[in-house]
């Protein structure tokens, strides 16, 4: 039986090889039998699997009665893209599923390497494997990093609303614990997708309008690229931060810091001045006009000799109050940052706090060794959030759980002892440290020496003295950052003011398209409800609303234009997105009769009928505001004046 199944098992091992070679070298490990028998009926599908230590079979009945019985409970999901399931049994009914052309993926979670094993002997799996449709996982070594990126790949983070961690059969419920941590996993990756979305477009327009203000300042400027080249002037950069157990780290960072890189983040910039600490960096990327705060309230000598790493999307009144140092621009890698295409100043700031932009600009600059300092990313013991001297004080009631966004969670503690208090807020900070660490491209040696808050996965964790240690005591020498040349700057205007026109001119042309099919909808959803008064829907006419459909759907393909996306996509995928979470939920609802495909047509074309309406405002405002603030800068044709009196 060895000899036939071999080829199966070795051609499902190298197709897995190229996805997860980590896997693949733990179950050639394996020691077959060890743990459980394998029994074969006359039919040979209708695979057992005896488990000799727990002395209990993995079906109770005949498997393969038991398999089709679980397909024919699956004929509720056949219309969901994205499954997911605890226990890969004996793999056959996997196989079965896949006959569904509508399902795009399937994840299985697997506690047992041995049952891994045993399944990729019965089944081939590798075309499904390749293609990207398959993916097994062993529980023991699933992580937030890996399951994020399974759910930025194919978009099924949309079907949020509509997930659920399927148990196999009885035989996993022994393994609660494990099913526990991989849906706990699972959830809070979905869940970062989605608040990382937003939740309000009014974020996202004041960042298109200050990118825009800013674009003159900002080609004036020394670039991300030379900032990148010459920021590296030592081998260790420290990123500090405000949490509250900064305070006792400073005598030592004063002591070091003539022999290390000092990534400030902002709001710890004041704290540093005031115990005469200067730092090489200081980092910012918030659009808020408090941020400026931090350097109003700062001495103006303080300023002298510090690169000011700012994001394009800062408040003017931020950049007003920095006049000292040297200021460098980055874009953050939005769609409206991309469409603009001045590349040497983008693109950095995927992540939501100043410190996850420190951390994206030190793996740039190439550093051999990063420690991270009053990274707490999370409440101290007495409920404190910043460090003493933070110039907002250290109880900021904005961290203080109020709703869903910022209530209270428990994550693990630095050092690994216990649990610690945080907030949504501030996981998806950690969220963002522990994706961008596990996807640095090279071996860089990240130290937690917060010695205090949540414990971020990817470090390594020791107190701040021992992570100096081998930093020598040698001065370091002055970051000189050089401005543009004339030309550049001719050049990058130039492109900046072309790009304001294209994205008007094509902006107005696909507002249109929106605007006049919201129109069709609007009239069809009022004939809809005549007829409903009426008592005569067998009158609808559902050929027409087909069709009306279709050019839904065509719009919808607007969101695979790169041109369409750069443009648009920041401003409204805060409330579109949350919309296609409710529509995914439309999508899934299986239908077996006319009445019900009809019912699903009616449901998935009034949901449409607000989609296009927040869409057409969306790209609305965009483009007003991309109007507003160019205007500051640039002489716009007269056309576009027009346009808003068209309004």
């Amino acid at each position: 039986m060895e000899e036939i199944l071999n080829p199966r098992l070795e051609k499902n091992l190298n197709a897995l090889a190229q996805k997860d070679p980590l896997l693949v070298a733990q179950l050639k490990l394996i020691e077959p039998n060890k743990k459980y028998e394998v029994y074969i009926g006359s039919d040979p599908l209708n695979i057992n699997i005896y488990d000799k230590e727990r002395k209990v079979s993995l079906f109770y009945n005949e498997p393969l009665v038991e398999i089709k019985e679980k397909i024919k409970e699956f004929e509720l999901y056949r219309n969901y893209p994205f499954l997911y399931f605890f226990g890969i049994g004996n793999g056959i009914f996997y196989k079965m599923l896949f006959s569904n052309s509508v399902l795009k993926k399937v994840f299985v979670f697997e506690p047992e390497l041995e049952l891994i094993y045993i399944a990729l002997n019965f089944a081939d799996f590798s075309e499904e494997i390749l293609s990207g449709k398959f993916s097994i996982l062993w529980t023991k070594t699933t992580s937030f990093n890996q399951i994020h990126k399974s759910l930025n790949e194919g978009g099924q983070w949309i079907y949020s609303k509509v997930y659920n961690l399927h148990l196999y059969n009885n035989y996993y419920g022994d393994y609660q614990q494990e099913c526990y941590d991989v849906h706990s996993i699972i959830t809070r990756a979905l869940e970062h997708h989605v608040l990382a979305v937003g939740n309000d477009s009014i974020d996202a327009l004041v960042g298109l309008e200050h990118q825009i203000f800013n674009i003159p300042e900002m080609i004036h400027s020394p670039s991300l690229k030379e900032f990148v080249s010459k920021a590296k002037t030592t081998n260790t950069a420290v990123i500090v931060s405000t949490g509250p157990s900064l305070y006792k780290q400073l005598p030592l960072l004063k002591e070091y810091a003539p022999y290390v890189t000092i990534f400030c983040v902002d709001a710890s910039f004041p704290i540093l001045a005031k115990h005469n600490i200067k730092p090489d960096i200081v980092v910012t990327l918030e659009r808020v006009e408090p941020t400026a705060q931090f350097f109003i309230q700062t001495p103006k000598k303080a300023q002298e000799g510090v690169i000011f790493a700012l994001t394009s999307i800062v408040h003017q009144a931020t950049t007003k109050a920095i006049t000292k140092g040297v200021k460098t621009f980055s874009m953050r890698p939005f769609g409206y940052n991309r469409f603009f295409a001045i590349e040497d100043y983008g693109y950095a700031g995927i992540g939501m706090s100043a410190a996850n932009l420190a951390y994206e600009f030190i793996v740039f600059c190439g550093f051999e060794r990063c420690i991270f300092i009053g990274q707490d990313l999370a409440f101290a013991p007495d409920g404190k959030t910043h460090s003493q001297d933070a110039i907002f004080g250290e109880n900021e009631t904005q961290y203080k759980p109020q709703d869903e966004i910022n209530k209270k969670i428990l994550v693990p503690a630095y050092g690994g002892k216990g649990m610690v208090e945080t907030t949504k807020v501030w996981q998806m900070f950690l969220n963002f440290f522990e994706k961008d660490i596990a996807d640095t491209p090279y071996a860089i040696e990240a130290i937690n020496a917060t010695e205090g808050g949540a414990r971020i996965a990817g470090t390594k964790e020791m107190p701040f003295a021992k992570a100096l240690e081998c930093v020598p005591k040698v001065k370091k020498q002055p970051i000189k950052l050089n401005p543009p040349t004339k030309e550049r700057i001719k050049a990058n205007e130039k492109q900046a003011k072309a790009k304001v026109k294209e994205l008007l001119d094509y902006g107005y042309k696909k507002k249109k398209e929106v605007e006049k099919l919201f129109l069709k909808v609007v009239k069809m959803t009022e004939e809809l409800e005549r007829l409903n008064k009426a008592n005569k829907l067998e009158k609808i006419d559902f050929e027409k609303m087909t069709k009306i459909l279709d050019e839904i759907d065509d719009i919808k393909e607007n969101f695979k234009d790169p041109t369409f996306i750069q443009m648009f996509s920041d401003v409204v995928q805060s409330y579109i997105v949350h919309q296609e979470l409710n529509l995914a939920k439309i999508l899934v609802k299986p239908v077996t009769t006319l009445i019900e495909k009809q019912v699903k047509q009616i449901d998935w074309l009034y949901t449409h009928k607000f989609w296009l309406f927040s869409l057409a405002g969306g790209m609305n405002a965009t483009l007003e505001i991309v109007k507003r603030s160019a205007k500051n800068w640039m002489k716009l044709p007269k056309k576009y004046e027009e346009k808003e009196n068209e309004k």
